[in-house]
């Protein structure tokens, strides 16, 4: 079997590693030709961003979660135009009073929505392990790349930090997920 398959689809429009390409890819696959996405440390919407494609060139609706408020005005005018797209201004957490679940709850995005993308620099891991009332079918999250692939590593749950985690463990907290 070819494990490697899915990078060859590896593909920048406003992404910084091919996501663009392998999100396009997967949803593909899945038969997901529109529908919603969620971006959080979405800066102005834009720029790095792994959902940008799927809202200008595919018609996704989308949340954009954005801690700046200097960057939720960017993205607020930028996306002025597409009601399709809503920009929240917020610093999504990992408890149930600044978690993605609080936060969501106040957009009409299904529970079941198509892709989340989680790029916050450490606490990624517990932003998506706190997350119970959504179900995305595809999540994108940032780990630690110079943390060796086998070994499963979660940094503090602490907002000062900025180590992140293993592939691994980000791998192995959704498994546990579906399993409780």
């Amino acid at each position: 079997m070819d494990d490697q398959w899915l990078f060859r689809h590896a593909r920048n429009v406003h992404s910084q590693k091919g996501e663009d390409g392998i999100i396009e890819k997967i949803l593909e696959v899945l038969g997901t030709k529109q529908g919603w996405c969620v971006e959080f440390g979405a800066w102005d919407g834009e720029y790095l961003s792994n959902t940008y494609n799927l809202i200008a060139n595919h018609g996704f609706s989308a949340v954009l979660i954005e801690g700046s408020a200097e960057r939720v005005g960017v993205m607020t005018e930028r996306f002025r135009a597409n009601a399709k797209v809503i920009p929240v201004h917020a610093f999504v957490g990992f408890t149930p009073d600044d978690g993605l679940d609080k936060i969501l709850a106040a957009t009409p995005i299904p529970s079941d929505f198509d892709v989340l993308s989680i790029d916050i620099d450490g606490n990624d891991y517990h932003a998506w392990k706190a997350v119970s009332r959504y179900r995305p079918k595809l999540v994108v999250i940032e780990f630690n790349p110079t943390i060796p692939s086998a070994v499963e590593f979660v940094q503090p749950a602490d907002m000062s930090i900025n180590q992140g985690s293993s592939l691994l463990s980000c791998l192995c907290s959704r498994k546990r997920r579906a399993t409780s």
